[in-house]
């Protein structure tokens, strides 16, 4: 037996401690993940609604409206400047955006759905496309909770 032969050898009950400290690493690091994938799958699709109503609250409509993809020069053949307007000016059922929050995200097909609240009051979700990042009124709605109010 050598001089060094003890020196690197790691005993059992060392070897053991060590499988069990990269497996609980792995665990934790595994649900870390986990949980922040969940948390945060549709940021940048949540943070284009916020960014799309931030234009609206600072009365930057035609900035707004390129959201939609689309803008004044060029407007969308079945969604024109005016019906936008009237859907998203100071004089739509919305009126004026003073305050908003975004609440329920969820991930649909080639899109996200966002649950938007304007002026502490809810209204139609909105549809971000995941690839050209366009906004525009949601095809789909979040069902009603039972314990929503």
């Amino acid at each position: 037996m050598g001089y060094l032969d003890d020196y690197y050898s790691v005993s059992g009950s060392r070897r053991e401690d060590l499988l069990k400290a990269v497996t609980l690493t792995l665990l934790i690091a595994v649900i870390a993940g986990g949980i922040l994938y969940f948390f945060f799958k549709n940021y940048f699709e949540e943070r284009r609604v916020s960014s799309f109503l931030m234009a609206l609250q600072e009365g930057d409509h035609a900035e707004a409206y390129q959201f939609w993809g689309c803008s004044v020069e060029e407007p969308c053949r079945n969604y024109n400047y005016e019906n936008f307007l009237q859907d998203w000016g100071s004089s739509s059922q919305f009126g004026q955006v003073e305050r908003f929050r975004l609440g329920r995200s969820a991930e649909v097909g080639t899109g996200v759905i966002v649950e938007v609240y304007i002026n502490g009051t809810l209204h139609p979700e909105l549809w971000v496309e995941k690839g050209s990042k366009v906004v525009g009124f949601s095809p789909y709605k979040f069902r009603k909770s039972p314990f929503s109010p």
